[in-house]
């Protein structure tokens, strides 16, 4: 049967710390990136439209209206 004094326990207790450790890195991660997309993605949409009126795309009438709307 082998070793009797030879035990998997401390490498099955290492072995779950690591799991847990990476899966808590991981949601941690996942959460700070969501919440810095959010933001990112408001800021993009001021951008592109400060784009798109400088560049003649919009009228000054559009870019005010959709300014109000973004502003919501």
């Amino acid at each position: 049967m082998g070793h009797p004094h030879f035990s998997f326990a401390p490498f099955g207790l290492l072995y779950c710390l690591t799991l847990f450790s990476f899966l808590a890195v991981f949601l941690v991660n996942r959460l700070m990136f969501r919440h810095q997309v959010d933001k990112r993605t408001a800021n993009d949409a001021f951008a592109v439209l400060k784009y798109r009126y400088v560049s003649g795309e919009i009228t000054e009438e559009e870019y005010m209206k959709f300014m109000t709307f973004l502003q919501r």
